[in-house]
């Protein structure tokens, strides 16, 4: 589940600068999403932050490493589901 906060009025530079790294963050998970979905990943979270991959077994733990690199960074934290889905 993906939680988003919104702001009314004006961002300062430096909300704004947060959130295009995060968009950063975001680009380049969709573009290199399909390398973590392997079995030694199944069932994993996995932050991102910095373009860098922290893996945990639980949201708290990805969270955790990604904060102990990046205490000041914004970050997104994507689940790799235990099983694989059915082919249609």
């Amino acid at each position: 589940m993906a939680v988003f906060s919104v702001k009314a009025g004006k961002m300062s530079e430096e909300e704004t600068r947060e959130y295009q790294l995060l968009d950063e963050d975001l680009a380049w998970w969709t573009e290199n999403s399909t390398k973590f979905f392997v079995d030694k990943n199944r069932g994993k979270h996995i932050a991102v932050v910095n373009k860098e991959p922290f893996f945990g077994d639980t949201y708290q733990e990805a969270k955790e490493k990604a904060i102990a690199k990046y205490p000041n960074r914004r970050f997104v934290v994507h689940y790799i589901p235990s099983r694989r889905g059915k082919r249609i």
